[in-house]
């Protein structure tokens, strides 16, 4: 009897040892899983809190020193406010001068009619690439889409390339670019179309002479995968350009490698990353099957909008679906930067600068024309400001 005992004593205490390790490995998860969160929050500040009637910001760019520029576009909503300020102490400065950004009776060469993408090169040299669309206005006016460089120092517009006749169209959405100095006599513009509608490419633009093309149009690397479903803010949509529920179209998010040697690009209905050398995109003498062949593919990404990338070949993603900012590394691994469900809804532009990157947090899936005409967006309008390391 007392071997018995001593027997069932043996089990529960094997038992007993085995469940106190089960609860201390939960707790331990636990744990981690809360302190990971906190870490992920804690990386996450919030540098503008903008209210109507300040309209919502896209592009986002930042000088060497810091100086953060947002741009205002009209595409979705055609806004009598200004299209660009500088962000100072949380106040919005309008940039450079009333007279440029404000809607106006001048010709639209002269004026910003509604700006998207933002690049700021080396030279504190601001690039600003003006999609020319206002919202209820069917056609893309000759001289509305165009790239503007205005010196951030001098307030000077050093250069506007204004998307010629020839390759403008009404359905195109000129979403973002990015600016290869290494290339060109006074450089390269790199444009991704998204598509206002079935018209997704790339334009390239040499800044010296103001030559332009558009290449790989309504190909498969710069087009929408067809029936692309994503979930925003827990709720399945399917793209439909008849029925449109969430923003989609093809090319839109940029990157320049940190040598200017490749550009990457994706398309905000797909999650597929592409590149190009810039030797072949840049060449105005090659045809379009040999810039279709030079295509490469460069593996799979979280849906996004806008990208930012840094000097060490990092590309960063502006995850809609997760509302989250990933890093992806040159190797291909990614990394989760930060993940606020609260309040990332919809990053679209971004930008890096000094291992931070930084957010426009539009809420364009809330807009009224993707909700049966109820504008679900609640202001104030965020940027964030994320440690990238």
């Amino acid at each position: 009897m007392g071997l018995y005992y001593e027997y069932l004593c043996g089990v529960s205490n094997t038992v007993m040892m085995k469940v106190q390790h089960i609860i201390l490995f939960v707790c331990l998860n636990i744990f981690f899983m809360q302190a990971q969160a906190q870490q992920l929050k804690d990386n996450v500040s919030f540098i503008a809190h903008i209210n109507p009637p300040n309209p919502d910001p896209s592009g986002i760019a930042l000088s060497k020193t810091g100086r953060i520029f947002l741009g205002f576009p009209r595409h979705a909503d055609n806004h009598t406010q200004f299209a660009l300020a500088e962000l100072v102490n949380e106040q919005l400065i309008p940039f450079p001068d009333s007279s440029f950004i404000y809607p106006s009776a001048k010709p639209y060469k002269e004026w910003l009619v509604s700006p998207h993408g933002m690049y700021m090169d080396k030279n504190d040299v601001l690039w600003i690439l003006d999609d020319g669309k206002r919202a209820g206005i069917q056609e893309i006016p000759e001289g509305a889409a165009k790239v503007v460089a205005i010196d951030i120092n001098t307030k000077r517009i050093v250069h506007t390339l204004v998307i010629p006749a020839n390759v403008l169209s009404s359905n195109a959405h000129y979403n973002d670019l990015r600016v290869d100095l290494t290339h060109g006599a006074k450089g390269t513009v790199y444009i991704a179309n998204s598509g206002f509608g079935e018209r997704y490419s790339l334009v390239v633009i040499d800044v010296a002479s103001g030559k332009t093309r558009e290449v790989l149009l309504n190909q498969p690397s710069t087009s929408p995968e067809s029936k692309f479903m994503a979930f925003l803010e827990g709720k399945p949509h399917v793209a439909d350009m008849q029925k449109q529920t969430f923003p989609q179209g093809g090319a839109d998010g940029i990157a320049l490698s940190p040598d200017s040697k490749k550009l990457f690009w994706t398309a905000i209905s797909s999650r597929n990353l592409y590149s190009i050398n810039t030797d072949t995109l840049s060449n105005f003498s090659l045809d379009e099957t040999t810039i279709e062949k030079a295509v490469m593919f460069e593996g799979q990404h979280p849906a996004c909008d806008g990208l930012a990338e840094d000097d060490k070949g990092n590309i960063y993603f502006g995850a809609f679906e997760q509302q989250s900012i990933v890093k992806r590394t040159p190797d291909g691994e990614c990394q989760l930067l930060a993940h606020n469900a609260a309040n990332f809804v919809w990053p679209d532009g971004l930008a890096y600068h000094g291992g931070y990157v930084y957010v426009t947090l539009g809420q364009w899936n809330r807009l009224a024309g993707f909700n049966n005409g109820k504008d679900l967006r609640k202001p104030p309008y965020l940027v964030a400001k994320i440690k990238a390391d």
